[in-house]
């Protein structure tokens, strides 16, 4: 009986062990997992708003873009006779428009790959993005009210409106590189390249009017 009853507890020991063993095992795996888990979601979460801040800068760039060009073909369009106010209404109608069919895409593009309507956040931040195009015409807005109101002369406003676009275009693509690891020459080149564009935009108007 008592050699019974010390076999037994050499077995009882392991079999406990084991159980020991399996148990942390099965703890060490279920925190892995939840850890995995976790950088997941933490991933996740940090790339979206990334990719928020990407079309942000987008439409900013693509508004400011299209509203010089607009101003541009007003300018060679339009003579003497055509007032502030209305070409500060078709500037309003063009970029609103830009405005609405960007927004109309990113919807639809939302709806294409999620298979869903975009919620209440998503939506915030589509609405967000694509008012970067009418805000880049706000400041051009305000030069042509002043002519509008009798302050500018028509063409002392549009030069403004214009010029505020190209050095927006200078401000945007600053944004872009600052804090990006190329070297300063790099990102000097960047920003007189985007600036650039607008210059030619203008030179473009100046050599067809």
């Amino acid at each position: 009986m008592v050699n019974d009853a010390r076999g037994d507890t050499p077995g009882d020991s392991t079999a406990g062990s084991n159980s020991a063993a399996g148990s942390n095992s099965a703890a060490g795996s279920n925190s892995a997992t939840g850890s995995n888990s976790a950088a997941g979601s933490n991933s996740d979460e940090t790339a979206e708003p990334v990719a928020h801040v990407v079309a942000t800068l987008r439409e900013r760039l693509y508004g400011a873009i299209s509203c010089l060009a607009t101003l541009a073909v007003l300018t060679h369009s339009t003579g003497d006779d055509t007032g502030a106010w209305s070409r500060m209404i078709a500037v309003s109608v063009a970029m609103g428009g830009l405005w609405a069919t960007s927004l109309l895409a990113d919807w639809v593009a939302h709806l294409s790959v999620h298979e869903r309507a975009p919620w209440r956040l998503e939506t915030w931040r589509m609405l967000q993005a694509s008012s970067q195009i009418l805000q880049a015409s706000l400041l051009p807005m305000l030069a042509l009210t002043a002519a509008g109101l009798g302050l500018l002369e028509i063409d002392t406003a549009m030069w403004i409106a214009q010029w505020v676009l190209v050095a927006e275009l200078g401000l945007i693509a600053f944004a872009a590189v600052h804090r990006t690891r190329l070297p300063w020459w790099q990102q000097l080149v960047t920003v007189v390249l985007l600036a650039g564009v607008g210059l030619l935009v203008i030179g473009i108007k100046v050599l067809a009017h």
